[in-house]
């Protein structure tokens, strides 16, 4: 067992996308290392185009409605780099979900954040 506070980014992400497995929620892991490219017995890694977006993307159902969310998961004390807060802009500009996640207490509360805000959205569409 380790605690929380001295788990790595990589596995408080594998612990989220167990937790999502067994709760049945869909989740991948985004890579944004780059490539891998092995040269002259040496590995270097050619740049992501993907540099900044989130660690996570979930898709999760709201009253059968897919929903969009994306997830940064951090350490306790990490903060955003510049890429990631432009990533982070552009979502929300376009109206979607983005979370800076620490932990599973951290992704329940920001599904629930997601159910809560997409439901009342629904509410304020429907002419009725």
């Amino acid at each position: 067992w380790i605690c929380e506070e001295e788990m790595t980014e990589a596995q408080i992400q594998k612990t989220i996308l167990q937790w999502a497995a067994a709760k049945r929620i869909l989740m991948f892991r985004i890579n944004v290392i780059g490539t891998p490219l092995h040269k002259a017995g040496k590995t270097i890694y050619r740049p992501s185009t993907n540099k900044g977006m989130a660690d996570i993307h979930c898709q999760v159902l709201v009253n059968n409605i897919p929903v969009s969310v994306w997830l940064e998961v951090k350490r306790k004390r990490g903060k955003l780099s510049l890429y990631q807060e432009a990533f982070r802009d552009s979502v929300q500009a376009a109206g979607g979900y983005y979370f800076l996640v620490r932990s599973i207490e951290d992704v329940e509360l920001a599904l629930a954040e997601v159910s809560q805000r997409t439901i009342q959205q629904i509410r304020e569409f429907l002419p009725f």
